[in-house]
């Protein structure tokens, strides 16, 4: 009974936390989460993201923030037990050797085996593989930077990210030091995990903004190109006509597509 009534508890505390979260993430809104479980899962994910960035923030491993949670419930006993756990650097022999971090586990209804999701520097998509297919990973290559020292894959993945940032506000003097700590991280996460450089390169570099829509200025500077009256000063009237000359029907005027 007191089993029942502490799960209970728990129960009553998360879905409290998980509504109020999706009322600050979308105000106004009816609530989805009894009905769509996929909605419930993106919104799962988006709050376990936001709570990720929080640690980050706040200088705390949040690996060992899950791990900790997660072994204080009794009916993940059986994860518990599992070779591995969430942070853990695998080998994947079966995906070409490469080499990634495990970033969470799936079940199945019978709850008879344990798929473990991998990230892969480089790899859009995540890799689940059960246990039996992974291998423990060799150390990933001790790498000196202006950031600190890197000793695991997330860590190199986080440091070129931020130092690819940096380098479009840095004086003259730092981008030397910056450019070649992202080299560096480039090749030890290219030879830890079996991706091509140029593939790092363009997966984990920052994306271009979205192109404009066909007719629609990219920027605001193109628009007051193809705009260039100042709203605040209204735009200017059509000239009067002249009340001297007798007025004139005017002309029609051909469009690009009509013969002269």
């Amino acid at each position: 009974m007191a089993d029942h009534d502490f799960n209970a508890t728990q129960l009553a505390r998360a879905t409290q936390v998980i509504r109020t979260y999706e009322q600050r993430a979308f105000p106004g809104g009816g609530s989805l989460l009894n009905r769509d479980p996929l909605y419930a899962q993106a919104l799962l994910s988006a709050l376990i993201n936001d709570l990720e960035h929080y640690a980050i923030n706040h200088d705390l491993n949040f690996t060992e923030v899950i791990s900790s949670g997660r072994a204080t419930s009794p009916r993940d006993s059986a994860v518990d037990t599992a070779p591995y756990k969430v942070g853990d650097e695998v080998r994947l022999p079966l995906h070409g050797d490469r080499c990634g971090t495990i970033v969470g586990w799936t079940n199945s209804r019978s709850q008879a085996e344990t798929t473990f999701l991998v990230e892969v520097p480089g790899i859009p998509n995540i890799l689940a593989a059960p246990a039996a297919h992974l291998a423990k990973a060799p150390p990933f290559p001790r790498t000196e930077t202006i950031l600190g020292t890197i000793t695991y894959a997330d860590q190199a993945e986080h440091a070129y990210v931020s130092l690819v940032i940096r380098l479009s506000t840095a004086k003259a003097s730092d981008r030397a030091a910056a450019r070649r700590d992202c080299n560096k991280l480039i090749e030890a996460l290219s030879s830890w995990t079996g991706v091509p450089s140029h593939q790092l390169r363009n997966e984990l570099g920052p994306k271009p903004p979205p192109s404009a829509p066909n007719g629609r200025p990219r920027d605001t500077e193109a628009a007051a190109r193809d705009f260039p009256y100042d709203l605040t000063q209204g735009i200017p009237p059509a000239p009067e006509p002249n009340p001297t000359r007798a007025s004139k029907q005017p002309r029609p005027r051909r469009g690009p597509s009509q013969a002269a």
